[in-house]
């Protein structure tokens, strides 16, 4: 089933009907803005086309060497709770160079948990990120699209 967010969306051109067609050849800039606007601009929205063959990728070097991640790991582990405490007795202690060589093997955690969001970022997601991160949003095709188009057909008719 739907979400509320997720039955509001327009996700392609197919959903408006002929009405970009009539607005474009109709000279109404205004309409066709407007579509254009409500037209859902993440691309994981879109259905997928084909779907990648399992079994078929390249073998995993990096776990087959036991390498470290390349990038700075994006969520806090318990191994970096641990490590924190070190961190900061070498900040305390004024060995830069040994900081430095710690935080250049493994970076900082950009988040300190899965779960936990920042207010401030919270608030200025858009509805439908906010709602695919927590789960709620998931990937099937909105119900009502049809009910943004006769908002506008109304407005439309109105002007």
């Amino acid at each position: 089933m739907a979400t509320p967010v997720h039955a509001n969306l327009l996700i392609n051109d197919s959903q408006l009907g002929d009405s970009l067609n009539r607005a474009v050849h109709q000279g109404r800039r205004g309409d066709f803005g407007l579509l254009l606007a409500m037209l859902s601009d993440d691309a994981r929205d879109l259905p997928r086309i084909d779907e990648p063959a399992a079994g078929l990728s390249e073998p995993d070097w990096r776990a087959h060497f036991a390498l470290p991640e390349p990038t700075p790991p994006l969520f806090a582990e318990a191994v970096d709770q641990a490590r924190a405490t070190g961190l900061s007795q070498l900040a305390g202690e004024l060995q830069q160079d040994s900081l430095r060589l710690l935080l250049a093997m493994r970076g900082e955690p950009l988040k300190p948990s899965r779960d936990e969001l920042p207010a401030e970022v919270a608030a200025n997601l858009h509805p439908r990120t906010l709602a695919r991160m927590q789960g709620q949003l998931n990937a099937c095709l909105p119900r009502q699209p049809e009910r943004l188009l006769e908002v506008v057909q109304a407005v439309h008719a109105t002007a």
